[in-house]
């Protein structure tokens, strides 16, 4: 436990590149401070460094308290490789602190996850998986890891993607996740049989092209083709082009660039 004056360069930032630190931030006249601080230190004590407590001052480092948006104390930052990675204001009784700490302290499996968002951000869904594929193995019974695992493994094995999330629809925080697995998985695999319930037209063509370029993850290109057919027929393939459409901006995020430059041409194309 690090107290007095804080090197926050050094015994926060740097060495949250190491451990996880938990910063409190508080002050001797401050009574909930004295409620708390106990309770952090016992805790710190028992986690015999898999985490670091440091206390500061906010009245001695005003500065720092500041810079961190403290408006009111006590105030803990939990920080892990420079960042703040979850925050809590007031004091806490000790089992709701425990539970805060189990919630957001790093775990192999979290910073997987986490590296598996940022890579399908970028449109790098297979590196995701082969992150994600290890801890899968032991954790089918976390939704969410399952719902992340099967919208990175959509684009390269969408059969094996459809098997992980269900065809069927279920109450759950993380149904929408598995619903846009549900609706990838669909024009791929229709894709990959040859589109043969799919009619003929001149659509079909410029429609399976721009699947192949979804699946390649050339989002940019594959909107572009998507919403050209729906530009046409907005219920293409009974709704499955549509489906896509909104699979992908939800997969990326609806303040991703790409769905940003797409969203209103999609939105004119599916309500004309």
């Amino acid at each position: 436990m690090k107290q007095g004056f804080v090197d926050f360069e050094r015994d926060v930032i740097e060495k949250s590149e190491r451990v996880p630190v938990l910063v409190d931030f508080w002050a001797p006249w401050c009574g909930p401070c004295k409620m708390l601080g106990p309770i952090v230190e016992k805790l710190a004590s028992e986690a015999a460094g898999s985490w670091e407590l440091v206390k500061l001052n906010t009245d001695e480092q005003s500065d720092i308290a500041g810079q961190f948006g403290i408006r009111g104390i006590p105030n803990l930052k939990l920080f892990h490789r420079g960042q703040v990675i979850a925050e809590m204001a007031g004091a806490l009784p000790e089992p709701q602190l425990r539970a805060w700490l189990t919630q957001h302290l790093p775990t192999p499996k979290r910073e997987a996850m986490a590296k598996a968002r940022e890579l399908m951000h970028a449109g790098r869904a297979g590196e995701a998986y082969a992150l994600l594929a290890p801890v899968l193995g032991a954790g089918r019974a976390d939704e969410e890891l399952v719902a992340l695992s099967a919208r990175a493994r959509v684009f390269s094995a969408p059969a094996e993607a459809l098997g992980l999330v269900g065809t069927e629809a279920a109450a759950g925080p993380w149904e929408e996740q598995k619903e846009l697995v549900r609706a990838l998985a669909r024009v791929f695999t229709t894709a990959e049989q040859g589109a043969t319930s799919i009619p003929d037209s001149p659509l079909k063509s410029r429609y399976l092209a721009a699947i192949a370029d979804l699946r390649v993850e050339r989002f940019s290109e594959g909107l572009d083709a998507m919403i050209g057919v729906l530009e046409e027929k907005p219920s293409f393939d009974g709704g499955a082009a549509k489906a896509a459409c909104l699979a992908v901006f939800r997969h990326l995020g609806m303040r991703h660039p790409l769905t940003e430059a797409h969203l209103g041409a999609f939105s004119r194309a599916v309500n004309v």
